[in-house]
């Protein structure tokens, strides 16, 4: 280049510079300028910013919180607001438990200065706003107790000076953002009680940080990611109440600073691992309601800081390796529902113990309860449901401390001891259900905190002591299942805070005490089946509380006092079998009732329309006793009504058709009383729920409704014993689930249906007493479940009885008589092996009884033409049914016959000409000695002559028998006797 080049180069570039440095200097003017103006801008605007947040919630003026957030005060003295001294820069917006509704404004996503937002505790909806994701200064994020929903917004990763958040308790769902696995400044991270689904997100492992993590009470799912094991500066973990699965991770032991570990109720298996023994700062640990396996390890003694354990409700196995000796801090030690074996080790505390509280219920444990006698500490002690044994030993009176005792549901025997009465402390004794003798000692009313005292299903005796009327704390008292004698104590109305008695199924006599009517606090009173005396005391209608009163199975009699008409709370009343009369009218004073079970009493009147007035009533049950009268039109208003017993009373009138609205009914009986008119049809058509209906025993009339078919979940139907006229309805097939069918002594006629063999579950079949007519079904031998009683008696029934019903192998007893049944008894009755009543009597059967029916008794087959045991011999040789003899056969028979009658006729020749030849003999003899012996004979020749009358008299008809010979033998005799005499 020459040299006027490079002159007019440096000429250009020399105001170039100029410019370029002209435009930076102006740029960075503007740039300051622009700065300055957006951040006076930002002051100026943060109060409208505050203003238009405050405007998204619901009747923000009413909020008295907010009632000083007015552009004519300064932002940073309104309620809730912080900023730095001297400056008008908001850092902190706390608004927690203000009562604030409706939403978070996306506009706090302009607060850029925010370090710390707490709008904690109130009733906010809608979505975490994804603007918070632009408050890059923010440290503290709290939205937590509140009703958010929606996702948690992926933006909040890009808070990475967020040392808090804590979000949960509120309706967010689906999946934790990895994005959060960003905020790596994070200590703690709660999201606890939510929504949220899917799995732990492994980038979490990111939070070296982190010291708290709750992500309970949600649905997370699978296991516990091996990437928190960088996490190693954690104090808390709770990750329970989720579906997490797999094995606890093993790196869990090397977090250090760990004072809590809850991973309860998840879908943990396998076993507890070893290491966690190595976290000696270890104060909660958390590990029931999981599918953990094998011992308890050894290991978990090393953990001289633990607090509570509880591993509860898993299948953990082995010894009880837990011992509180090292577990020095230990308070609560709670293994309760898994399969522990073994005994209780001796000594299982030492006399510095802090246990207590002891939850072992629920395993395998044997042995004898001594080896905790020295657990002086503990105050729960929960051993229920083991195979303990032995007895409750004398020195229980150590564990002074102790206010919950339960050993229910174990061997337990001996009697309970009376150094029971010095654990003054006691609220809570359980020993229900082991086999506990003797009676209550009496002792037992020192103990005046007592609130529950349940010994029910014992063997213990004796009688009730008066003692335990002193236990004035009582609330529950359960002794059911016992053997206590005598009577109820007369004090017992001084347990004034009594809430349930219950005294069912022992042998207390006796009247009830009238001062149990001064316990205005029961509730709940079960004193049945027992052999209480005399009536119900007026003061049971200071029991306003009651809502359930059981005294069925007593001697109980008399009126019902007018005073329990003020029992309004009643529910469930049961006074079956008893004897109380006159009428029911006290017990109705209630409109909660559901059961009204008065069933075998002597009470008489109608039945009152007031019981009625409880609409819930779901089981009424009046049966056996005088009730007169129609039934209440009123009963179609009980529309929960499953159950309706009004049997066997002297009720009168026709069905009511409201009963139609009772479509729940399951079981309706009104059998044994009077009632008239035809069965409605709508019994079948709208009542199509019942299972069990009996209407025998009334003056029913008119044909069985067609509509029956409807009642397709009938097992029991009983009409027998009214006065019902035409065919049963083949409809009657379509109840295919019917067990007991008893349609006797009506006036039936026509066939019995063959279509009946599709109610193949029926075992019980009574048809008898009426005028059926035709064959007897061979589809009958479908129904092979029949059992009790297959009956057609005394009906107009012809033909032959099928051979089929030879399949009828259940069959106990079988009733065919008083019909027109013809033809011989068919052979597969023999195969009727469970028959044990037969009834064939007054037919027209004919033919041999086969042999394996002849062990019945003759009136089983009266009546027929039948032979063969146990009835007459049969007249021929039996021959076999179907056989035909051949020709040989027939000659061979004729030719015995005629060798047989020649032999008789050679020995009767034989026979008459030795008589006549000895007669001769005698007539000889007789001529010579005549007059000498006259007298002698007189009297005697008649006697001679009588006897050979007598003896030759069955020569006729049974020739040759053993007593024919010696009759002949002795004849001959007489008749030498008189000739050695006449010589």
């Amino acid at each position: 280049m020459d040299r006027t080049e490079k002159h007019f180069s440096n000429a250009l570039l020399l105001p170039l510079h100029l410019i370029l440095s002209s435009v930076c200097t102006c740029t960075c003017t503007l740039l300051l300028l622009l700065t300055l103006t957006c951040t006076a801008t930002t002051h100026a605007d943060t109060d409208a910013l505050l203003l238009t947040f405050k405007s998204a919630l619901n009747n923000p003026n009413s909020n008295v919180t907010l009632s000083d957030w007015s552009t004519s005060t300064s932002v940073c003295t309104w309620h809730g607001v912080t900023c730095p001294e001297n400056e008008e820069r908001v850092t902190s917006l706390n608004l927690s438990s203000s009562g604030l509704t409706g939403i978070i404004s996306p506009i706090i996503g302009d607060l850029l200065s925010l370090e710390i937002l707490d709008l904690s505790s109130n009733s906010l909806s809608g979505p975490i706003p994804r603007e918070l994701g632009m408050l890059t200064n923010l440290k503290v994020l709290l939205l937590y107790s509140n009703s958010l929903s929606g996702l948690i917004p992926p933006e909040l990763g890009h808070l990475q000076n967020l040392y808090t958040l804590r979000i949960g308790d509120n309706m967010l769902y689906g999946e934790i953002p990895p994005t959060l696995g960003n905020c790596t400044s994070l200590e703690t991270l709660g999201l606890a009680y939510c929504r949220l689904n899917g799995t732990i997100p492994p980038q979490l492992g990111n939070l070296r940080q982190l010291k708290l993590l709750t992500l309970q009470n949600n649905s997370l799912s699978g296991p516990i990611p091996d990437q928190l094991a960088q996490c190693t500066r954690i104090q808390v973990i709770s990750l329970n109440d989720n579906m997490l699965e797999g094995e606890i991770p093993s790196f869990i032991g090397e977090f250090s600073a760990l004072k809590t570990l809850n991973l309860a109720n998840n879908y943990l298996k396998g076993e507890i691992p070893a290491d966690i023994g190595n976290v000696r700062s270890l104060n909660h640990l958390y590990l029931f309601g999981n599918r953990l396996t094998g011992n308890i390890p050894y290991e978990l003694n090393q953990l001289s800081q633990l607090q509570i354990l509880d591993a509860s409700s898993n299948n953990l196995s082995g010894p009880m390796n837990i011992s509180p000796d090292h577990l020095i801090s230990l308070e609560f030690l709670v293994i309760s529902s898994n399969f522990l074996q073994g005994e209780i080790p001796k000594d299982f505390c030492s006399r510095n113990s802090s246990l207590r509280n002891l939850f072992l219920a629920g395993n395998q444990l044997t042995g004898t309860i001594n080896g905790l006698l020295s657990c002086t500490s503990l105050q729960s002690l929960d051993l229920s449901n083991n195979s303990l044994t032995g007895s409750i030993p004398h020195a229980i009176d150590q564990l002074t401390e102790l206010v919950n005792l339960a050993l229910h549901n174990n061997s337990l025997t001996g009697p309970i001891p009376h150094q029971i009465g010095n654990l003054t402390n006691l609220e809570i004794l359980s020993l229900y259900h082991n086999h506990l003798t003797d009676s209550i000692p009496v002792e037992i009313g020192k103990l005046k905190r007592l609130a529950l005292l349940f010994l029910y299903e014992n063997q213990m005796s004796g009688t009730i002591p008066e003692e335990l009327t002193n236990c004035t704390s009582l609330q529950e008292v359960d002794f059911f299942g016992n053997h206590f004698s005598g009577t109820i104590p007369d004090q017992i109305g001084n347990l004034k805070n009594l809430i349930v008695l219950q005294l069912r199924e022992n042998d207390l006599s006796g009247p009830i005490p009238p001062s149990l009517g001064y316990c205005n606090s029961l509730q709940q009173l079960a004193l049945a089946d027992n052999s209480l005396t005399g009536s119900l005391p007026d003061t049971f209608g200071f029991l306003t509380e009651l809502n359930l009163i059981t005294l069925y199975n007593n001697s109980l009699a008399g009126d019902l006092p007018r005073s329990l008409l003020g029992l309004k709370n009643l529910s469930i009343i049961n006074f079956s079998h008893n004897k109380f009369s006159g009428t029911v009218e006290p017990l109705t004073g209630s409109d909660l009732l559901t059961v009204f079970d008065l069933t075998n009493n002597s009470f008489s009147g109608q039945i009152p329309l007031e019981l009625f007035k409880s609409r819930n009533l779901t089981r009424i049950r009046l049966g056996h006793n005088q009730l007169t009268g129609p039934i209440p039109s009123q009963v179609g208003l009980l529309h929960q009504l499953v159950s309706l017993d009004l049997s066997d009373n002297d009720l009168t009138g026709e069905m009511p058709l409201s009963l139609s609205n009772c479509k729940g009914l399951t079981h309706l009986l009104l059998n044994g009383n009077r009632l008239s008119g035809y069965i409605p049809s709508w019994v079948f058509r709208d009542l199509v729920s019942l299972g069990e209906l009996d209407l025998s025993s009334n003056n029913f009339s008119g044909d069985i409704p067609k509509e029956i078919g409807n009642c397709s979940a009938l097992i029991k139907l009983s009409l027998y014993n009214n006065k019902l006229t035409g065919p049963i309805p083949v409809e009657i097939r379509k109840l295919t689930l019917l067990n007991v069918l008893n349609l006797q002594k009506n006036k039936l006629s026509g066939p019995v249906p063959p279509e009946i063999q599709q109610c193949k579950k029926l075992y019980e079949l009574r048809l008898s007493e009426n005028l059926l007519t035709g064959p007897i079904p061979s589809e009958l031998s479908s129904l092979t479940e029949l059992q009790v009683i297959l009956d057609l008696s005394y009906n107009d029934l012809s033909g032959q009885i099928p051979d089929t019903l030879g399949n009828l192998l259940k069959l106990e007893r079988l009733n065919l008589s008083f019909n027109q049944l013809q033809g011989a008894l068919p052979d597969s009755l023999v195969r009727l092996t469970s028959l044990h009543r037969l009834n064939l009597s007054s037919n027209l059967l004919q033919g041999e009884i086969p042999l394996a029916l002849s062990s019945f008794p003759q009136n089983s087959f009266s009546g027929n033409n039948l032979c063969g045991v146990p009835m007459g011999p049969c007249s021929d040789p039996p021959v076999s049914k179907g056989k035909h003899l051949s020709k040989a056969e027939v000659e061979g028979i004729i030719v015995a016959i005629v060798l047989v009658s020649a032999i008789v006729c050679v020995a009767l020749m034989y026979i008459m000409a030795r008589i006549w030849s000895n007669w001769r003999e005698v007539s000889v003899s007789t001529s010579d000695c005549e007059e000498s012996n006259s007298k002698r004979w007189v009297g005697n020749g008649d006697k001679i002559q009588a006897s050979k009358y007598r003896k030759l008299g069955p020569t006729s008809t049974r020739v040759g028998s053993s007593e024919e010979k010696h009759s002949w033998g002795s004849d001959t005799s007489v008749l030498r006797m008189k000739n050695d005499a006449a010589c």
